[in-house]
């Protein structure tokens, strides 16, 4: 109507005031005259500048006043650059020709959490702290007035004009509130229609005073009044101008028509009701000391696809699949709101290793302590997480849903403590458990949480829409309905072409959430105080999270063991993934214990380690090592610990020994010399897909070779055989096969060899 531009939804705005400390002086003369610039860097554009300060002459401890203004996201990466020069010459704005002192790299959001801090400027580059060390900046964030201040208005016609003909016609009056933009006027607000009246009484309205005058109380409003018509255009009745300031209790506005020579008025507005007040925003719960912390649920159903497989949603080949991906993204925003940087990580869905299916497992494989440590560490305990699970099915919600039930009941929300919390979960079809997750939903509706759903893949999320509570609200199997809406989903093929489409959608509306929470029990915010920062907190301030260079992104350890359970999602047993070893997940090696002897010590062979692959046999070269001579003394047996069987035999809870013929020393006098000894060499049969060890399987002969013509046997200690020899020429002596199991190794050799 008339032509307007309606007005989109506004975001908060923050203004940042900007200091510096112990600049150094790039005159030969003088002190610098500082000027701080600062840039953001533009979603595929670069750095652009939206700001800076005005310039101070001979300062080192400036305190700007100009103040640098910009919208605040929480759901947005916004990186800023603050470039500090001594600007030499103040006829331009142009940088060339001005000397540079330092810079730092920020994003808004650690600006707002850590404002006040002293953070060091650095050179070009980032590698050299600018101004002798000791240069700093100091950004102090604060939300601009009038964002979170209301106005509370209820208008009243009166005695407006009949505006339609015939005996008995009166007008169907609405309103109209417009802002100023420059030349445009923009309306923020429309009233109801009220039908055949000429003293209307039109529904109470709050509008904020961004809406109204941008948080401008000098700039004018305009109130238009209107007679609707069914047919047609409507009738301007008349309007009125005025400020913020004026808009109070009892006061009464005459309707004007401007184009009009006469000044004819055309009844009158009345302000029956007018209020203005403060609503608390989510920066003011930021600023006030509130913690959110960051909890992860990760799908592990067969429908994910074998890991081994490039066309997997888990593929563990390099580089990021959908899962890591979602997290990186996600966790790169909210990070910088936990405090603690600990984040628990559930998965469901999966098999351990020789369990069941479990719906709520701790991803790091910890029940006692399923927190992680950043985005680095939850990336790496997911990858490494499928050494122990199987995946499997079906998809269940509520086992995790009452896991965070469990957790965020023993936090607080509350005027001296506020803690709110943030559950993702990452999933690549529909739930199997809807009505218990509904049920559960509507008691965390309660509770202070927001939920972000992520579906990945090409699963059809149509019954998952119905969780986002957008079209109807929750209600559950027993007819309670959700306090307020906490479930956000969002698929994530609907940002295949958009990089930052993901976190805009899924985060943009946790602030309301937790504002409808705090209000819906009347709880403020904790009251600001500006912490005191030490002066060498950080050296570079940027992302909270460890630097990607330091991240595993690459495939996982190679496991004998299928990624897929089998039985459950029918795909193929694989028996040597395609990937490979890892560095970052080292096989631990067996410390070998030397033994103490009384005057010098023995040198014995230590048995190199092999992993057992399915359908093949373990072999070992013969080693040798000299004895070492003595005059006569006693020693204890040397033992060798259990070494490492494999890739993965602990996730089987099976202990594997290997064998090994350990040398006892057997002291001689010393004009006589012993011949080497050599090692057993065992070459068992393994069979398909491990476990060889606990199938009683049948052996192979083993030919030994004893440097003795009369061996001593000893009791076994530690899985070890102890041979004392003396000399003698080598023999081969052949060893029956045992049906035994795990213990055939210990058998000694027959009598008479």
């Amino acid at each position: 109507m008339d032509g307007v531009k309606m007005d989109q939804k506004a975001k908060s705005s923050v203004e940042i005031k900007v200091s510096c400390r112990n600049l150094t002086s790039k005159d030969l003369f003088s002190k610098s005259d500082p000027v701080v610039i600062c840039y953001e860097n533009i979603r595929g554009h670069g750095w652009r500048e939206v700001g800076r300060t005005e310039l101070l002459w001979n300062k080192h401890n400036p305190d700007f006043k100009t103040k640098i203004k910009m919208p605040y996201y929480f759901e947005k990466q916004q990186d800023l650059k603050f470039e500090v020069w001594d600007w030499d010459n103040p006829k331009t704005k142009s940088t060339i020709g001005q000397d540079f002192i330092g810079y730092i790299e920020v994003s808004l959001a650690t600006a707002v959490v850590e404002t006040g801090m002293p953070r060091k400027l650095m050179k070009r580059g980032g590698r050299r702290i600018a101004c002798k060390g000791k240069g700093r900046l100091i950004l102090r964030v604060e939300e601009i007035k009038g964002d979170n201040e209301k106005l509370y208005m209820k208008l009243s016609g009166i005695k407006l004009p009949k505006m339609d003909f015939g005996f008995f016609a009166k007008s169907d009056p609405y309103f109209q509130v417009l802002r100023q933009e420059g030349k445009e006027w923009i309306k923020v607000y429309e009233s109801e229609v009220k039908k055949r009246t000429l003293d209307p009484r039109w529904n109470p309205v709050t509008l904020t005073l961004r809406q109204l005058c941008n948080g401008d109380r000098n700039r004018n409003i305009r109130f238009k009044v209107y007679d609707h018509d069914t047919v047609g255009s409507h009738d301007k009745i008349g309007e009125f101008q005025c400020r913020i300031d004026e808009l109070t209790k009892g006061k009464r506005f005459p309707l004007k028509r401007p184009k009009k020579k006469k000044d004819k008025t055309y009844g009158y507005i009345e302000l029956s009701e007018a209020l203005r007040y403060k609503d608390p925003t989510f920066l003011d719960y930021v600023r006030g000391g509130m913690d959110v912390s960051v909890m992860y649920a990760i799908d592990y159903t067969g429908s994910n696809g074998d890991p081994n497989h490039p066309r997997s949603l888990h593929y563990m080949g390099t580089g990021h699949n959908p899962y890591t991906d979602a997290i990186t993204k996600i966790n790169n925003i909210l990070s910088v709101y936990d405090k603690s940087q600990m984040i628990p990580a559930f998965g469901f869905g999966g098999k351990m290793r020789g369990g069941n299916v479990s719906h709520c497992f701790p991803v790091n494989g910890n029940p006692s302590k399923p927190e992680v440590k950043g985005t680095v560490g939850l990336l790496n305990a997911y990858r490494q997480s499928f050494q122990r699970v199987l995946l499997s099915g079906p998809t269940y919600f509520s086992g995790i849903l009452q896991m965070v039930n469990a957790i965020v009941s023993s936090k607080s929300f509350h005027a001296s403590k506020q803690e709110y919390t943030i559950l993702v979960i990452i999933t690549d079809g529909e739930i199997n458990d809807m009505r218990h997750t509904i049920d559960n939903f509507v008691l965390l509706s309660k509770m202070p949480i927001s939920v972000v759903i992520v579906g990945v893949g090409q699963a059809n999320f149509s019954k998952m829409e119905k969780l986002d509570g957008d079209d109807a609200v929750l209600t559950s199997s027993r007819g309670v309905k959700c306090e307020r809406d906490i479930v956000q989903f969002v698929p994530m093929r609907r940002f295949r072409n958009n990089p930052f489409g993901l976190t805009d959608e899924t985060l943009a509306e946790i602030p309301d959430q937790l504002l409808k929470y705090a209000k819906k029990y009347k709880i403020q915010p904790m009251a600001f105080h500006e912490r005191e920062w030490k002066d060498d907190v950080k050296t570079v301030i940027g992302s909270v999270m460890e630097p990607m260079s330091t991240m595993t992104i690459g495939p996982a350890p190679s496991s004998t063991y299928p990624a897929v359970d089998t039985k459950a999602t029918g795909y193929s047993q694989q028996t040597q993934p395609q990937y490979a070893q890892q560095t970052a997940y080292p096989q631990q090696q067996p410390q070998q214990q030397q033994p103490q002897y009384v005057q010098q010590q023995t040198q014995y062979v230590q048995q190199p380690q092999y992993a057992q692959q399915a359908s093949a046999v373990a072999t070992a070269p013969i080693a040798t090592a000299p004895i070492a001579t003595a005059p006569m003394a006693t020693a204890p047996a040397a033992t060798v610990p259990v070494a490492t069987q494999g890739a993965g035999w602990w996730q089987q809870g099976v202990q594997v020994q290997q064998t090994q013929v350990v040398q006892q020393p057997q002291y001689v006098q010393p004009a006589q010399q012993q011949q080497p000894i050599v090692t057993q060499v065992v070459q068992p049969q393994a069979q398909q897909g491990g476990g060889w060890w606990a199938q009683g399987a049948a052996t192979q002969q083993v030919p030994v070779q004893y440097n003795t013509a009369q061996p001593v046997t000893q009791p076994v200690q530690g899985g070890a055989i102890i041979v004392q020899t003396t000399t003698a020429q080598p023999q081969t002596v052949p060893v029956q096969p045992q049906n035994s199991g795990a213990a055939w190794w210990s058998q000694p050799p027959p009598p008479g060899a």
